[in-house]
C-alpha cells in the first residue's frame, strides 16, 4: 500500500460589522422673549411639525435676524440641521443655544449628537458627560456615550454605559445591539450572542439585529440557534450573501441537506461569481455522495480562486477516491507548492505513487522523514517505493530499520517477505510473513504474499486456504482474487 489520503473539512468564514445609531431627541427650548416673538417661534415650530421642514428653517432664520441671541430660535435652528444631518451648521447655533441656556438639557443632548455627528468625538463626550451629571436619568447620554467608546474601542467602558442606559428601564433594540458589539469586542461571544438576540426579538423586521444575532451564534458554533435568526435574516435581505452562506453552512452542521440544498438552489443566480459558494456547495454535494457534483463544484470555485487552497484539498480528495491518481496528484502538487505541510506532502506522495511515479513520491517521504523521523508509517511507504522500483537491498534494509523501532509492524514484516520471496528465500520469506499475520489477523497482502510463498514451495492447497480466508476479509482485493482463481484452476 502506499498511503490514505488525510481529508480535511475547512468552515465557512463570515463577518459581522456592527452598526452605530444615535439617538436624536426633539428640542423645544425655553427663552425669555416678549410674547409676539414666542408665537412666531410656535407658528415656525408648527410648520416643522407638519412636515414643512424647509420653510420652519426659513422662518427661524428670519427670527434669528430679528433677535440672535433668543435660545428658542437657535436651539431650533441647530435642532433643524442635525436632523437634516449637516453637523457642520448645527454646532455653531447649538453651542450659541447652549451659551444662552445652560440647563437645557435637550440642547445639550443635542449638541453632544451634532458633535458626534461632526467626527469630534472629545466634544461629544463631554456633553454626554455634563448632561448625566445635570441628569443621570438620561438613558440617550448613556446610550451615545457608548457610541463614542465604542468607537474608540473601548468596549468595557462602552458595555457598562450601555447596561446603564437598559437599567433604566428602556429595553431598546438599538441599545441590545450594540451592548453586544461591545460584548463581542472583549470575546464574549455568548453575552454577545445573547443581547443581539434580544435586539432582533425586540425588532423582528430589522435584517441588521437578526443578521449579528444569527452570526454571532453562528461563530459560537451554536447551529441550531444561529438558523431562526440567519433565516430571519434572509427574509429581510435576501440579497445578504455572507446569511445565505452562514445559513448553509449551519444547516450542513446539523444534517439539514434539504434545506441547504433548497437554499442554495434558490440563490445560484446571487453567487455567480462567488467561489466562497461554490465551495460550501461542494461540501452539500459531497456529503449528499453526490461526488461528481462535488468535483463540478470544487472546480468553479478554483477556476474563480486558483489558489483557494480548501478547494485544492477537497478535489484532490475526490479524485484519489475514484482513483483518478492523474487529477488528484495535479491538485496536491499545487497544493504543496503553496503550503508545504506534512499533511499536504503526503497526499501528494499517496496520489503520485498510486498513478505509479514512485520516484516523483521518493524524495517527498525523504524529506518528511528529515522532519518526522519517527513517522514509521511513511518509512514503510518508502521502503515499499524502493521495492517497487527493484532495489530490494535498500528496501530490505529499510524494512528491518522499521522493525528495529516497531518489531511488531505487520506492512514492515510483509515487505521484509516480499524482498525475501523476490531474492528466493522461501523460508526466511515464510517466516516474515508468518509473523505479519501473527502481528495483524486482518493484513489481506500478507495473506497473499504468503500464498504465493507457499505455492513456490509446493503447498498449494495450503497456500488456497490462505487466499480463501484473505477473501473472506476482503472480497474485492484483486490479487487475492487472481491468485485464488490461479491456483484453483491449477488443482
Amino acid at each position: 500500500m502506499f498511503g490514505q489520503v488525510v481529508e480535511m473539512k475547512f468552515a465557512m468564514r463570515t463577518y459581522v460589522a456592527a452598526l452605530f445609531a444615535i439617538a436624536v431627541g426633539t428640542a423645544y427650548a425655553q427663552g425669555q422673549d416678549d410674547a409676539a416673538f414666542k408665537q412666531k417661534v410656535v407658528d415656525a415650530a408648527q410648520k416643522y411639525k407638519s412636515g414643512n421642514v424647509d420653510a420652519a428653517l426659513t422662518d427661524f432664520m428670519a427670527l434669528y435676524g430679528e433677535n440672535s441671541k433668543s435660545a428658542d430660535v437657535n436651539s431650533w435652528i441647530g435642532y433643524i440641521h442635525l436632523r437634516n444631518k449637516n453637523a457642520k451648521q448645527a454646532i455653531p447655533f447649538l453651542e450659541r443655544a447652549r451659551s444662552l441656556n445652560p440647563r437645557d438639557l435637550e440642547v445639550l443632548n443635542n449638541l453632544g449628537n451634532a458633535y458626534m455627528m461632526g467626527g469630534d468625538k472629545g466634544k461629544a463626550e463631554s456633553a454626554y458627560h455634563d448632561l448625566i451629571t445635570m441628569d443621570g436619568t438620561r438613558y440617550q447620554a448613556y446610550y451615545n456615550l457608548g457610541n463614542i467608546q465604542l468607537e474608540n474601542k473601548n468596549f468595557a467602558k462602552a458595555e457598562a454605559s450601555f447596561t446603564k442606559a437598559l437599567g433604566m428601564g428602556r429595553n431598546l433594540a438599538p441599545i441590545y445591539n450594540n451592548l453586544g458589539v461591545s460584548q463581542e469586542g472583549q470575546g464574549k461571544i455568548d453575552k454577545a450572542a445573547g443581547s443581539f438576540k434580544k435586539a432582533s426579538d425586540l425588532d423582528k423586521g430589522d435584517s441588521t439585529y437578526a443578521r449579528n444575532a444569527g452570526a454571532m451564534m453562528y461563530k459560537g458554533h451554536d447551529y441550531t440557534s444561529a438558523i431562526p435568526y440567519l433565516e430571519r435574516a434572509i427574509k429581510n435581505n435576501d440579497g445578504d450573501k455572507n446569511m445565505i452562506l452562514a445559513l448553509g453552512d449551519s444547516y450542513e452542521q446539523v444534517g439539514r441537506h434539504a434545506d441547504e440544498v433548497r437554499l442554495y438552489d434558490a440563490h445560484q443566480d446571487l453567487f455567480a461569481g462567488n467561489a466562497q459558494y461554490y465551495f460550501n456547495l461542494g461540501v452539500m454535494k459531497k456529503a449528499d455522495k453526490d461526488n461528481e457534483g462535488a468535483i463540478n463544484a470544487f472546480k468553479k470555485a478554483l477556476d474563480m480562486e486558483p489558489n483557494n487552497k480548501e478547494a485544492l484539498n477537497s478535489l484532490g480528495v475526490l479524485y484519489f477516491g475514484k482513483e483518478d491518481f492523474s487529477n488528484s496528484r495535479k491538485m496536491f502538487e499545487a497544493l504543496m507548492k503553496m503550503d508545504g505541510s506534512v499533511r499536504n506532502k503526503k497526499n501528494f506522495a499517496a496520489a503520485a505513487s498510486r498513478e505509479g511515479d514512485y520516484r516523483a513520491a521518493m524524495p517527498v517521504w525523504s524529506d518528511i522523514l528529515r522532519e518526522t523521523p519517527n513517522d514509521q508509517e511513511v518509512r514503510v511507504l518508502l521502503a515499499d517505493a524502493l521495492y517497487e522500483t527493484g532495489d530490494t537491498k535498500a528496501s530490505l534494509a529499510m524494512y528491518k530499520q522499521i522493525l528495529a523501532a516497531k518489531p511488531n509492524s505487520a506492512s514492515a514484516l510483509d515487505g521484509l517477505g516480499r524482498c525475501h520471496l523476490r531474492d528466493a528465500n522461501y523460508a526466511a520469506a515464510e517466516a516474515a510473513l508468518r509473523s505479519a499475520i501473527k502481528a495483524d489477523s486482518k493484513f489481506v497482502p500478507a495473506y497473499n504474499n504468503l500464498a504465493v510463498v507457499l505455492e513456490k514451495m509446493n503447498k498449494r492447497a495450503e497456500a488456497i486456504s490462505l487466499l480463501e480466508t484473505a477473501a473472506k476479509l476482503d472480497e474485492n482485493n484483486a490479487d487475492v482474487q487472481k491468485n485464488l482463481k490461479r491456483m484453483r484452476a491449477a488443482g
